[in-house]
């Protein structure tokens, strides 16, 4: 027993000093990359006819796909992910020769270096090829690098998902600024997929009191008027509901489960995938007769609920990156253009679900919504707030995000926030 444990205390050892090495070595003084997120952002637009694309794809599964990428529209999600995460900085650059992808990661201060760098070169040709990947000064082989990572990934989810998501990729071929990925049909790896997903979910303390409430919400009368509700109408028994179950120390999770509830019934079936079977009755979808509103809009509704949810399941800057992205999208021909009012919508949820989950704010929070069927608790005045900006009028007012004039209507925005009565709740309330 002695000699396995002295074994075992060596390979710990080996382990941790390799570990400390790698990490080391993959540390530098300087990042790779230096790049603007509201430049990149700027082309946000382009990246509708993308997701366009691979809706067509799922819709279209049991055929061979042509998905064509833009250097711009690759470029827009890794500025959504540096507004999200502003530690990281990143770049995709396609040529005919080779794409490359670059990154960088700032850390915090200290004696062995502030970034760690990344990058990787992929070839075109049949399937997925990486050249080569380096992490700081050490350089990794493409191949054998591909290889490692499908097999922590299959190995980490028990299967061989990350093998067939491989196996999918036909053929890459590149030009200048642009690239074509040739997709196998989707149908089986999607079931597979699926069936994953089925497999490694369990019932947890979140799924089982989101059921809950989700059955709780599916009995309300109100979701079953003919005409639209406000979403007041909504919250206000739920929390009533949420201050029932809560002690003193459960009502941030209380809260937290309460969020992903309304956000699957009010705002998309698809949010229990976060959390578990949660659905009241099999097969069947709870859901409002007519989706609720925020000063008379369901689109606001939507937009409020969905980043509720997200910030439950995220990190705030991920949320608030998530609904710039979106205007920005909807900047571009066919979309409904630049909305700052949705844009508060977003941030108000971004604000509800950080109250609600502050355990020195949760219980608080239940009271003051219980007591209220009013918006005006947890919805801020809109008016004046600019909307329905294309992408010329957005840059001519504007020039871009991050701008004097851009910052200065979102700091207004989040004073409005400032100023409900759940921004204002404290401890002692």
């Amino acid at each position: 027993m002695l000699r396995f444990f002295k074994v075992f205390v060596i390979l710990l050892l080996i382990v941790v000093g390799l570990a400390a090495v790698l990490f080391i070595a993959s540390v530098e003084d300087k990042p790779l990359v230096v790049s603007a997120s509201a430049t990149q952002v700027d082309d946000a637009d382009s990246v509708k006819e993308l997701i366009e694309q691979i809706q067509q794809s799922v819709k279209d599964r049991t055929l061979d796909q042509q998905i064509p990428l833009s250097e711009n529209q690759l470029n827009s999600l890794v500025g959504f992910l540096q507004r999200a995460k502003e530690q990281f900085q990143g770049q995709v650059n396609i040529t005919p020769v080779a794409s490359s992808i670059s990154a960088s990661y700032q850390l915090p201060r200290n004696p062995i270096g502030r970034y760690i760098n990344f990058s990787a070169l992929i070839l075109p040709g049949t399937g997925l090829q990486l050249s080569e990947v380096r992490l700081g000064s050490i350089v990794l082989p493409g191949k054998e690098t591909l290889a490692t990572l499908v097999w922590l990934a299959d190995g980490w989810t028990d299967s061989t998902i990350a093998s067939q998501f491989v196996q999918q990729i036909d053929s890459i071929r590149m030009f200048q600024g642009s690239m074509v990925i040739a997709m196998r049909p989707l149908d089986a790896f999607l079931r597979n997929l699926k069936d994953l997903k089925r497999d490694i979910s369990v019932d947890t303390d979140l799924s089982l009191a989101t059921a809950h409430y989700l059955r709780f919400l599916a009995n309300l009368d109100v979701g079953k008027r003919p005409s639209s509700q406000s979403l007041a109408r909504y919250i206000q028994p739920l929390f009533v509901e949420a201050m029932s179950r809560s002690a003193a120390d459960t009502a941030g999770e209380e809260n937290e489960a309460a969020i992903m509830a309304i956000a699957t019934y009010a705002g998309h079936h698809r949010f229990a995938n976060f959390v578990g079977n949660v659905q009241p009755q099999p097969k069947r979808i709870a859901a409002p007769r007519i989706m609720p509103t925020l000063m008379g809009r369901s689109d606001l509704s939507q937009h409020f609920i969905f980043s509720a949810a997200i910030k439950v399941l995220s990190e705030q800057g991920l949320t608030a990156a998530i609904g710039e992205f979106k205007e920005l999208m909807d900047r571009g021909e066919g979309g409904s253009g630049y909305s700052f009012i949705d844009l508060a919508a977003d941030h108000a949820g971004v604000n509800f679900a950080q109250v609600a989950t502050d355990e020195k704010r949760a219980f608080a929070l239940q009271r003051l919504l219980a007591a209220s069927s009013s918006e005006s608790p947890f919805f801020p005045d809109t008016a004046g707030l600019p909307e329905n900006l294309n992408k010329a009028a957005f840059t001519e007012r504007f020039k871009q995000v991050d701008s004097p004039e851009y910052k200065t209507l979102l700091a207004e925005i989040d004073r409005r926030i400032g100023l409900l009565p759940v921004s204002q709740l404290t401890q002692t309330q």
